[in-house]
Parts: structure tokens; C-alpha cells; sequence
């Protein structure tokens, strides 16, 4: 349909090359979101040719979901995701309107407090009041447990952080879950290279019990016994319960695993990689009285699911992970001009506080999984769930936002470069800083400040 002369595919093909200018332009990175180095140029092509976006212009509102947690071992970034979609939400709405679009998208977001069962429920209640889209939820032990009633329903789930190589497809007709993360196995490979360009000899894994800390504790083990490492110098995974408040068994199981794998030629070279959430400060805080072997004579490691969480580098919990540095790896924000204009917007609010203090990457991601659902939705033209999935990949392959191209590989991104990430301690405050990056095309990681 025309509003004002302008038909609703020149509005979209307008607005992603709105999103791309620039995106090779080459600038001194802001510090504290870590973005460095030449950023890549990604030709595209209008995302629609001939779809008309029906009556969406026509003084629609349409709403999109939101699973984010708020209260739980992921309420950090959670906080960040949503001040980004609410930022996303607001900047979808004015350029619709100032194109002559009467189109309004609104965001219905839900605390699932980092609970499987209550993100099903919320993702139920989404769907009886027409909601088509949901962003989220988090983290893949949810995700796994919506993913049948989302198929079966036809809603489109945009995770920006589940990356359980479980969950992922290469066909998908009748998968509903994209992934705008790529999935672990890159990340697996990441911190095996990591830990081996610092001299490991041998590895204790440690993971939360379920299908993100499984998934990358096994994808980690198999990439070290393919760069070269025995099985046998490989102790675990070790698992605990995500419920987990006390960890004297944990740290006893470690401890020992420890002593018997720090002799002959890896004697002072073991390493632990702790695959968890925010509660590793808890248990990094417990081993600091229980074990000091493994407190103070082994280097830790972590992953995304600890980078940049403020809540692990605040003044509590900042002592214990400055003390082990915690290199950990976050898959990178490409340095575009983009993302430096929305820092530089945003530079002193509560909302980039919130961004930057919960993992950038899937943070600022919610920002862009925002667009990516109201661009699939006016490129479908209809708020249907069956509509918007079939031309999700095509619209996702053609964006480029904060995070850099969002093109996938099956229901995943594909991946790219990941960042490592570091504590460190200023007196009395405690720093996230960059400490090195890792290239997946070439597998080789590049220190900046080695832990």
C-alpha cells in the first residue's frame, strides 16, 4: 500500500540503508565497550522488493515480547537487554512515523527470573494476547524448554544469547528459534585456544548443570583434545545444580582433581574454566577461605555467560575475580559507526549504564533483535507468526547493526571474532578491561593485556 506517496518497501529498503551507512568507517573506539580494529563491509540489497506491508500502516499497533531476566543469575545483562529494546522500541517508532508510516510497536517484556517453566508460561500468556514475536529468553535451558510449544505455535523466538550447540539447525522450515549469537562450539574452540596460548598443560572444567554450561564444557574438552591435549589431562566437567548457594563439594571435587593432575610435566600449569553465571562469584568467594591451592595457585577462566557482568566486578564481588583476572570470552561488537553514534547518544544515562554493565555484545543485541523483529514484520506485512518466520533469515542476513551483520548459519549467527575479557582491580574498585581477542577464521588469539 502508498501512505504519503512512499509505498511501505521503499520505507524498509530505506531504513536498512539507513543501518549500513557507515558501517565501514574506521574510529577511535570508546574504551569501555572494548571496539577496536577495522570493522567489516557488508553489501546488501533492499530486504523486500514487492511484499506490501498490508493495513500495518494504517494505524496499527503491534506488540513484541520480551523474555528478559530481572531478578536472577542473569539479571544483569537481563537489566541491559531491556533498556536496549526499550531504546529500540522508541527509535522503531519515530522513523516509522517520519516516513509517513502511522504503524506503533510496543514491547510487552516479562522477568522470567531466569526459570524455564515460567518463561513457557509467560511465552503462553504472549501468545493468547496475539503476540507473535518474543525476544529471548536468555539463556538455552529455557529456550530448550519453549522451543516445542514456539514451533508448534508459530511464534518467532529471537534469542540474543542462547548458544547451546544443542539447539542448533541447519534447516529451518519448522524451526521457530533464531539465535542472533553464534552457538558454542566457535566459543569452545575460542577458550581452548585461550588457555593452551598460556601454557596450560592440563584443565579442570567446572559448568552449571544444564544445556548452556553442558554444551560449552563438552565443546571446550573436545576442541583441547583436538588441539592437543590428552583426555586424560582433562579433569570433569565438573557439574552443580543451578540452585546452588553452597559450594564446599564443588570446590573439594576441584581441589582434588587439582592435586592429581598438578604433577610431572603440567605441574604448575593447570588451569580451571568455569562455565557459569553470575553465582561463580559465590563460589570463587567460598574457594578464597576453603581451598587456597585453587584460589590462589590456578588461573581461572570463564565465558560469556561471566564477561562484563557488572555484578562480578562490583565492590563485593570485585576482590575475588580481580584476584583471578577471570580472562573471559565475549563474542565481539564490531567497531562500526553505528554503534559508536549510539554510545556517544546514550554516554551518562541510566540505560547505557544498565547496557555496558551486562555483557555489551548481547546487550546492545537486543537492541538489534528489536529491529530485526519489527523489519520481519513489515517485511511480512502482517503480524503472523508463520509470515515473520518466513522471511526472518532473508531480512536477518541483510542487517547490519550495533553488533555488526547479523547473517546466519541455519538458525544461528555465523560466527566471527570473539573478545577476552578481564578483572582487574584499581584500588578499591574493581574493572572489566579488554585483554585480548581470538579470530575464529584463523584460530589465533592476540593479547592486549595477557592475564
Amino acid at each position: 500500500m502508498k501512505k504519503r506517496g512512499a509505498s511501505t518497501s521503499a520505507l524498509i529498503g530505506s531504513l536498512i540503508v539507513g543501518l549500513l551507512i557507515g558501517a565501514g568507517a574506521l574510529y577511535v573506539a570508546a574504551p569501555s565497550l572494548g571496539l577496536g580494529g577495522a570493522s567489516t563491509v557488508y553489501s546488501t540489497t533492499t530486504v523486500i522488493s514487492s511484499a506490501q506491508a498490508g493495513g500495518l500502516c494504517n494505524g496499527q499497533t503491534v506488540t513484541i515480547g520480551a523474555l528478559n531476566d530481572l531478578s536472577g543469575e542473569l539479571s544483569a545483562q537481563g537489566k541491559g537487554d531491556l533498556a536496549a529494546e526499550n531504546i529500540a522500541i522508541t527509535e522503531v517508532n519515530a522513523f516509522t512515523q517520519a516516513s509517513g508510516c502511522n504503524l506503533t510497536f510496543k514491547l510487552n517484556n516479562q522477568d522470567y527470573a531466569l526459570d524455564a517453566t515460567k518463561a513457557l508460561n509467560d511465552l503462553q500468556s504472549m501468545y493468547t494476547a496475539g503476540i507473535q514475536v518474543v525476544i529471548g529468553p536468555l539463556n538455552s535451558g529455557a529456550a530448550e524448554n519453549l522451543l516445542s510449544y514456539a514451533n508448534s505455535n508459530h511464534i518467532v523466538v529471537i534469542s540474543p544469547s542462547s548458544t547451546s550447540p544443542a539447539l542448533h539447525v541447519t534447516d529451518t522450515t519448522s524451526n521457530y528459534l533464531f539465535r542472533t549469537a553464534p552457538n558454542d562450539a566457535a566459543q569452545g574452540q575460542a577458550i581452548a585456544r585461550e588457555v593452551l596460548t598460556q601454557g596450560a598443560k592440563a584443565v579442570i572444567l567446572v559448568n552449571r548443570d544444564d544445556t548452556y554450561g553442558g554444551g560449552l564444557a563438552n565443546a571446550t574438552k573436545s576442541f583441547l583434545v583436538k588441539d592437543g591435549m590428552s583426555a586424560s589431562a582433562i579433569g570433569g566437567p565438573y557439574k552443580y545444580a543451578t540452585s546452588t548457594l553452597d559450594f564446599t563439594s564443588l570446590i573439594t571435587q576441584i581441589s582434588n582433581e587439582f592435586n592429581t593432575l598438578n604433577t610431572g610435566a603440567a605441574a604448575g600449569h593447570v588451569a580451571i574454566v568455569a562455565i557459569s553465571f553470575q553465582e561463580l562469584g559465590t563460589l570463587l568467594h567460598q574457594a578464597s577461605t576453603q581451598s587456597a591451592a585453587i584460589y590462589n595457585n590456578v588461573p581461572w577462566y570463564g565465558s560469556d555467560g561471566e564477561a562484563q557482568n557488572s555484578l562480578l566486578s562490583n565492590s563485593t564481588v570485585g576482590q575475588y575475580t580481580s584476584h583471578v583476572e577471570l580472562p573471559s570470552t565475549l563474542f565481539n561488537v564490531v567497531n562500526n559507526s553505528k554503534t559508536l553514534a549510539f554510545y556517544h547518544k546514550y554516554a551518562g544515562t541510566s540505560a547505557l549504564a544498565a547496557i555496558t554493565g551486562g555483557g555489551v555484545f548481547y546487550t546492545m543485541e537486543g537492541y538489534d533483535d528489536v529491529w530485526l523483529a519489527a523489519l520481519a514484520i513489515m517485511t511480512a506485512g502482517q503480524n503472523s507468526g508463520t509470515a515473520i518466520h518466513n522471511v526472518f533469515v532473508s531480512v536477518a542476513n541483510s542487517f547490519y547493526g550495533l553488533t555488526g551483520w547479523e547473517g546466519l548459519d541455519g538458525n544461528d549467527r555465523i560466527p566471527g571474532s570473539y573478545q577476552i575479557w578481564k578483572v582487574v582491580a584499581s584500588g578499591s574498585t574493581y574493572n572489566w578491561v579488554l585483554a585480548g581477542t581470538y579470530d575464529y577464521n584463523s584460530d589465533t588469539v592476540t593479547w592486549v593485556s595477557p592475564p
